[in-house]
């Protein structure tokens, strides 16, 4: 697709009609004016696409729909999609239908970008932010994502990603040396989340960068994605410590998405890191003891003593 701005806002929309105008609105409003929005609809049955049409009439040169021939079935593979399209745009950024963002968001992203770079746009590099959680009204229930969620920024070295994911995709933006490699065939059935997947790629090979402040109002509404959890809630603790299946197939996926960056990084990999990567997808096959094993040499481990348990657990 052929270059129409700096900045490719990609939007992956699906039954959204309730909250998408405010949505729309908010992007329309940005302080920083040299973006493009991106949208592919999923097969949207109620009025999603009629309000996509109508802001795209209204603002021809600053939205454009995406077409394909059938739905992708899940919002994964629809950004995944939009990701392919956007190769000649020097900076992606990913946008929910349901979110509110902040005037300054797109601005302070890409100064935060081009902080990281350090002038060497041939890094692969990616920026995230912190989130105010809200409810369906965008009343506050959390003024920060990271604190609500229990996660940690400064968790972003390659072994800590390779467990668990710290990166938000409505607040990332990634630029074109990244969506190189982001781009790469591969098989979207091991990649877990497009967030965490690019996350991975930037950690092993590129740069990535935290603003602690909110830049979005995350909304939740009971049809999120993945949404925002309370880590330190009675539901989320007992998660962690009942659900064995579920829990000990994520561990399993997880190993399986490491083994796929292994095989399309590879050479671009420190030896350290390659081994890492090989070791962590090869106990993918081993016992229990020998992913313990793995997870202790490497520092494979997630953040808090209750996950850390659950971990073990479920290994």
């Amino acid at each position: 697709m052929k270059r129409t701005a700096q900045v490719a806002i990609l939007m992956a929309t699906y039954n959204g009609e309730r909250f998408l105008p405010v949505q729309l609105d908010s992007i329309l409003n940005q302080e920083f004016e040299d973006w493009v929005l991106l949208v592919s609809d999923d097969g949207s049955t109620d009025r999603t696409r009629e309000i996509l049409l109508q802001y795209q009439k209204r603002y021809p040169n600053k939205i454009q729909i995406l077409e394909k021939e059938k739905p992708t079935g899940s919002a994964k593979k629809n950004f995944l999609f939009l990701t392919h399209q956007a190769k000649d745009y020097p900076y992606l950024m990913y946008c929910d239908q349901d979110d509110f963002w902040k005037p300054e968001k797109v601005r302070l992203t890409l100064e935060k970008m081009k902080e990281i770079e350090n002038g060497s746009a041939e890094i692969p590099c990616l920026v995230h932010t912190d989130l105010e959680v809200v409810d369906q009204n965008l009343h506050m229930i959390s003024p920060s994502f990271f604190r609500f969620s229990g996660l940690q920024a400064e968790r972003c070295a390659l072994n800590q990603l390779l467990i668990q994911n710290i990166v938000t995709g409505c607040t990332m933006m990634i630029n074109h040396a990244l969506w190189e490699l982001a781009a790469a065939s591969v098989d979207e059935g091991q990649v877990l989340m497009h967030d965490w997947w690019f996350a991975l790629i930037a950690a092993a090979v590129g740069r990535i960068g935290f603003i602690g402040q909110p830049l979005i109002l995350y909304r939740q509404h009971g049809k999120n994605s993945v949404g925002a959890k309370d880590v330190y809630s009675v539901e989320a603790v007992t998660t962690q410590m009942t659900k064995y299946k579920a829990n000990h197939n994520a561990l399993l996926s997880a190993m399986l998405q490491a083994g796929m960056l292994l095989s399309i990084l590879d050479q671009k990999l420190s030896v350290q890191n390659r081994e890492m990567l090989r070791a962590f997808s090869q106990a993918a096959q081993a016992g229990k003891m020998k992913r313990i094993s793995v997870s202790i040499q490497y520092g494979i481990w997630k953040n808090g003593l209750i996950k850390k348990v659950a971990q073990l657990v479920y290994y």
